[in-house]
């Protein structure tokens, strides 16, 4: 597995790269033409729309050919069982992902239930892995278990 932080992008916070999956808390305008380099098909936002207006986000991936997803993952103030499913059913080994949310917490939360149940991989493993890559919250930590219980 490849697990890398990537730190040369300007304005991104909390970016790593787990093998396909390119994982950050909320980019800027900037930060976008920056990230074009990585050459990602999907760019998946799990905020909730009542999070701020990311219509930049939408369109700078119409005009760079980049399927743009809005994928708010948390209701309630917990990770969303159903949402979590059809984020991991949605990513595939073939393509490059850029998944974002405020402060890479949520990805975090979402990343330890997408490594157990699609990748084989212990809670332990896939909570140190998530921890790696940005999360900081336990509570999330404690969501991804409600998520696979």
């Amino acid at each position: 597995m490849i697990l890398n932080k990537i730190t040369d992008i300007e304005g991104l916070m909390y970016f790593f790269r787990v093998d396909n999956l390119y994982l950050a808390g909320q980019p800027s305008v900037e930060s976008l033409e920056q990230l074009k380099d990585f050459n990602f098909t999907k760019f998946i936002n799990l905020r909730s729309s009542d999070e701020g207006d990311f219509s930049f986000e939408e369109e700078f991936c119409k005009s760079h050919n980049i399927e743009y997803y809005h994928f708010p993952i948390m209701v309630d103030g917990v990770l969303d069982k159903e949402a979590c499913k059809k984020l991991s059913e949605l990513v595939d080994s073939d393509k490059n992902y850029f998944i974002h949310c405020a402060s890479a917490n949520r990805v975090g939360g979402w990343l330890i239930t997408y490594l157990v149940q699609y990748k084989n991989m212990d809670f332990e493993q896939a909570m140190q892995i998530a921890m790696q890559s940005g999360l900081t919250n336990p509570g999330l930590i404690q969501a991804a278990q409600m998520v696979l219980d």
